[in-house]
């Protein structure tokens, strides 16, 4: 079944209500006079550990530390073995300086991938600079499912592999309150691409979409680089940058692709990400959130290589269009929303649970989609352990489901957004 986009947002309002609503009701159960506890202090209980406590709170310099094994499966993937390390610090007075943080994960796969990720957020003391970063090295395989917003929810896909190779770093600076301006570079690599479905040898031939979109705009369909600089606004008044109360985040970014650089061919971009959060239920241990989230990236000028075009799960910490198969939506240009409500199960604040709702649309200057011309729906609920009390780092399964209410687990580590 496909939602159209005046259905979406029916169902996202609807949603924001029902979510303030259950909000008013939990206010009076989280009153309760109970110590905030988190996975070490549980460790250290039923372990009858003698050795010193932890830090009551975070130390200036101090790195901390949450792990994560990861286990699991998936059809495009095979199974999963891995582990990822988030890391925490405060790197001046925390009165004027925020968390920063860095998540670090790799993992191998039964069908011969691998990849590991860096991404990090830096505040320098007194939150003069910002640093941001997402690096990646993958040998990957994903199937492909065309460009735009297809109603055709049993399209198994068209298999694909290849090696990916990201560097992004952006530099920020502080003009005034929460508003900041800054420069980066991004390298987006794509090298010994194999499209698995396509045989130009058949009568006829099999075509695929990554084969006939790289044709048309003059790329190589094995292998090709966008490498450019980018002009940067930001605006974070964000409390926590690792599990956000309150306050606000919205940056706009402009990317030139250079080939006097090693792009394979000049290009411009323009993206956008804002996140607002609400205090629903203001408890004493913990707080009931009401998130919001939403993205977007368009094709200014020239051409974009179909890999490095927007698409669900590929944004900086893959937590988009939970619901939805990595790569399942592409497209020249693409919007994304959600909105998230997030509330404690526990007293203690250890345990907790959030309900979403997501919509995605994308375009197709290849076979004339227009943008908000269809909305793919993602939708479900998950379940929060709070592994570090002084950073809210917590580690969180999901349950997603889509338009055709196919299920999949996601898990993180930090939250979604």
């Amino acid at each position: 079944m496909q939602f159209s986009l005046k259905k979406y947002l029916f169902s996202f309002f609807l949603f924001i209500q029902v979510s303030l609503l259950m909000g008013q009701t939990d206010s009076s159960v989280l009153k309760i006079q109970t110590p905030q506890k988190d996975l070490i202090d549980y460790l250290r209980h039923y372990t009858k550990s003698k050795g010193k406590a932890p830090d009551a709170s975070m130390q200036v310099g101090k790195l901390y530390r949450t792990y994560l094994p990861v286990v699991g499966y998936g059809p495009a993937v095979g199974f999963v073995f891995g582990g990822g390390i988030s890391f925490s610090s405060l790197l001046g007075p925390a009165s004027n300086t925020h968390i920063s943080s860095a998540l670090l994960n790799a993992s191998v796969t039964t069908k011969e991938q691998f990849y590991m990720n860096l991404r990090t957020n830096l505040y320098l003391p007194n939150d003069k600079w910002i640093l941001q970063g997402d690096f990646r090295i993958m040998l990957y395989a994903q199937p492909t499912y065309g460009l735009g917003i297809h109603k055709n929810e049993s399209d198994s896909g068209q298999n694909m592999r290849f090696n990916y190779l990201r560097f992004y770093e952006k530099a920020y600076r502080n003009v005034a309150k929460h508003f900041y301006v800054g420069m980066g570079i991004q390298l987006d690599k794509h090298f010994q691409i194999r499209d698995e479905q396509l045989d130009l040898d058949l009568p006829g031939q099999r075509v695929t979409d990554h084969y006939a979109y790289s044709i048309a705009k003059g790329f190589d369909p094995e292998k090709y680089t966008t490498l450019g600089l980018s002009l940067d606004l930001l605006y974070d008044s964000r409390d926590n940058s690792i599990n956000c109360y309150k306050g606000g985040y919205a940056q706009l970014s402009y990317r030139q692709n250079l080939s006097f650089l090693g792009s394979t061919q000049n290009s411009s971009s323009l993206f956008y990400d804002m996140r607002k959060y609400f205090v629903i239920s203001n408890g004493v241990v913990d707080k009931s959130i009401l998130a919001f989230w939403t993205w977007g990236q368009f094709n200014t000028s020239g051409n974009i290589p179909y890999l490095a075009l927007p698409s669900i799960g590929w944004d900086t910490y893959n937590r988009s269009g939970r619901g939805y198969v990595q790569g399942r939506l592409r497209g020249t240009n693409m919007v994304y929303m959600e909105s998230e409500y997030r509330f404690p199960l526990t007293a203690n604040g250890f345990l907790g649970a959030v309900v979403f709702v997501n919509g995605t649309t994308a375009s197709s200057n290849f076979q004339s989609q227009p943008l908000f011309n269809s909305t793919a729906i993602g939708y479900g609920a998950g379940l929060r352990v709070k592994m570090d009390k002084r950073s809210r780092t917590s580690i969180g399964v999901d349950l997603g489901m889509e338009n055709g209410n196919t299920r999949r687990i996601y898990f993180n580590l930090q939250e979604c957004f």
